[in-house]
């Protein structure tokens, strides 16, 4: 694995976390997770939240040794948040961009709530890629 690069293992680890934290965030709210392969449709649709602080030389850098690192086979899934009527990304922000930008699908872990509830990520939303970033 390349340096700075998110490992599978790593993303999986963040899966456990988020889901717990949600569980104890929402109680009587049932989590589960699902793995799907989002299209380039997908992934334009996906609503972009606020990745944290970076400034975007940084992002791009980052982007640039993913786009590199996907000929070798990179593909660690982003992790999204299932709503009624959109995804919301919580996790694989400069994944999502690349993967949209070259004109790809991506893979993606998906949480799942049992019932349609607001949620505080929500409030970060940004929009979605392919207004924020297409082509």
């Amino acid at each position: 694995m390349v340096v700075g690069l998110v490992p599978p293992e790593e993303e999986e680890r963040l899966l456990k976390k988020l889901m717990e934290y949600y569980r104890q965030l929402y109680p009587g709210v049932e989590f589960n997770r699902k793995e799907a392969a989002l299209t380039r449709k997908d992934v334009g649709e996906l609503y972009y939240t606020y990745p944290g602080e970076e400034t975007e030389a940084t992002a791009a850098e980052k982007m640039r040794l993913i786009s590199s690192a996907i000929a070798g086979g990179y593909s660690t899934p982003m992790i999204v948040l299932q709503k009624k009527g959109k995804m919301v990304l919580l996790d694989g922000h400069r994944r999502a961009r690349v993967a949209y930008s070259q004109g790809m699908g991506w893979k993606a872990y998906v949480i799942v709530p049992s019932k349609d509830i607001k949620f505080g990520i929500e409030e970060m939303i940004l929009g979605k890629i392919k207004d924020l970033y297409g082509k």
